[in-house]
């Protein structure tokens, strides 16, 4: 993708494959700039282009379902396909536009380009990992803030990169600081995006559909350290093998954070998130505080404060159907490393019920990897979604659980318990929600929802 000051996107043809909210805010920043644009989605057009915004910044004669067999002649005319992170690249779809060279690239890339371009990119702060980036990025976000400096916060963690290039495009006041979750779907479609503090916070095997080792994996997350210089900081974990070996590789100043022993000169006492691995996300944050310049009274008030993050290990509070019971929504949790801290973190809290299962990844489904650990810590298990039957024949026998299928029989099964003690009922499901809700979000708001009612 040319550098967009040197674009005349009046005379340019751009499709946005992908009408989710990073596509749309990507439709969006493109039409203001000029170009003409064309919006390519899954189902039927008449299903997806009078949803809000399609047709505002395209017209219906531009829009494409992917299926379409016209579509690819189409394609042929593009200058540029900005592709949403949930699409592959090796879609057949793209197959000819990648032999043609014509770019395909993410609506990342295109905020950066058009800030570059104005003069307006202003220091970026990236993280990524398999776990823990939405904590991080939150809690960064507000000790940023709580030190009296301005930030965006966006990206993979829900508001689009080009929402705040559109921002600027049309005069708002600029930032101190860019502070953007990335995953490696993501990742993937950059070019010329830099970072300039950038975080790996861990590496465990995740999205089997799209990657076939953990390296694949691990190479897409290291894009963030494309364009480093010597200026540039990058902090991962010491005791993450190949993480760390791959890092000692990379341009820039290193910075490590131990994630089995973290220790901190700050004061922990009104620290409010469970188990270690927060603690292990704290340390990340405080190392790129460090770096950054926030002061050391900012630090200790947002240590002091900071609640969490909706959906990740999140104590339920006011459930009086269930007075013996602590509930926490992890609604956030699609694989298994989310939910293995998610109950290590609930230790020394009462005995545990655990409800898992979610939509099928076809890589990395099996619990019996896990299943000693969770024997060990977990009570009783409820099953639900498509994955309720593969784990129940593999439990089966093993451990006390019940199928229910829904979250719906879950909250009723345990409404019905006599039980005197002191108990946990955690919500981690460890599988995607998309077989029964639009996403984890949905999925955590239902659940909560639920235990209300």
């Amino acid at each position: 993708m040319q550098n967009i000051k040197k674009l005349n996107l009046n005379d340019r043809k751009i499709a946005v494959y992908g009408m989710g909210v990073s596509g749309l805010s990507a439709l969006r920043m493109l039409k203001a700039l000029g170009a003409e644009t064309i919006a390519i989605n899954s189902g039927e057009v008449k299903n997806w282009a009078k949803s809000p915004g399609v047709l505002d910044y395209t017209s219906i004669n531009n829009c494409y379902a992917e299926d379409d067999l016209h579509l690819p002649r189409v394609l042929d005319s593009v200058d540029l396909v900005i592709l949403s992170p949930g699409i592959p690249r090796d879609h057949s779809l793209l197959e000819s536009l990648h032999r043609k060279k014509i770019p395909v690239s993410g609506e990342i890339e295109l905020a950066y380009r058009y800030l570059e371009s104005v003069g307006k990119c202003k220091p970026i702060i990236g993280i990524t990992g398999t776990n823990g980036k939405t904590t991080t990025t939150t809690f960064l976000g507000e000790m940023i803030e709580m030190d009296h400096k301005k930030v965006f916060v966006g990206g993979n963690i829900g508001t689009p990169f080009c929402d705040y290039a559109f921002a600027i495009l049309n005069g708002k006041p600029e930032v101190d600081f860019i502070l953007l979750e990335l995953s490696s779907f993501q990742l993937e479609s950059i070019d010329h995006f830099h970072v300039n503090v950038a975080m790996i916070l861990n590496l465990y095997q995740n999205h089997g559909e799209r990657y076939t080792s953990i390296e694949d994996y691990g190479r897409a997350k290291f894009w963030i350290t494309n364009h480093f210089t010597e200026n540039d900081v990058l902090i991962y974990p010491e005791d993450f093998p190949f993480v760390a070996e791959w890092a000692l590789k990379q341009k820039g100043k290193k910075r490590t954070v131990n994630t089995k022993h973290p220790v901190s000169a700050y004061d922990l006492s009104a620290f409010k998130l469970p188990g270690i691995h927060n603690k292990v996300n704290l340390n990340f944050i405080l190392e790129a505080a460090e770096v950054i310049g926030l002061s050391p009274e900012a630090i200790q008030k947002s240590i002091n404060t900071f609640a969490g993050v909706h959906h990740r290990i999140e104590y339920v509070d006011g459930v009086s159907s269930l007075p013996h019971f602590k509930v926490y929504n992890d609604a956030k949790s699609t694989n298994w490393d989310a939910t293995l801290t998610a109950v290590k973190a609930m230790e020394g809290l009462g005995e545990l019920s655990l409800i898992i299962g979610g939509k099928k990844r076809g890589h990395g489904d099996s619990i019996l990897p896990y299943l000693d650990f969770l024997k060990e810590h977990v009570k009783h298990f409820y099953l639900i979604g498509e994955m309720g039957d593969e784990i129940e024949a593999e439990i089966k026998g093993k451990v006390d659980y019940k199928k229910s299928g829904t979250l719906e029989a879950v909250v009723t099964e345990v409404r019905s318990l006599k039980t005197e003690k002191e108990s946990v009922l955690l919500f981690s499901p460890g599988f995607p929600s998309f077989d029964q809700f639009k996403n984890y979000a949905q999925r955590g708001d239902h659940f909560m929802s639920l235990l209300r009612s």
